[in-house]
């Protein structure tokens, strides 16, 4: 399978999940959320903990290089 196709399958298979776990919108969005980030920092089954690099492109600075981007999110979210 096409690698892109993978990937969005992947996160229709998250989305999917988080719907069925609760009716409150915001922790399905909040757990599709860190689901997602787990995901492209690698530490998912999802995509065999492959860490997907986000650069920005204005800077070329990667977005993700400090810290694993679902721990921001956890910090963050309070």
């Amino acid at each position: 399978m096409e690698t892109d196709k993978q990937f969005i399958g992947d996160i229709l298979t998250l989305r999917n999940y988080w719907l069925r776990q609760s009716d409150d919108p915001k922790e399905v969005v909040d757990g599709f959320i860190h689901s997602l980030l787990v995901m492209v920092d690698g530490d998912s089954g999802f995509n065999d903990f492959h860490h997907i690099q986000l650069v920005d492109t204005t800077t070329k600075k990667p977005i993700n290089d400090q810290r694993p981007l679902h721990e921001v999110f956890h910090t963050e979210n309070k």
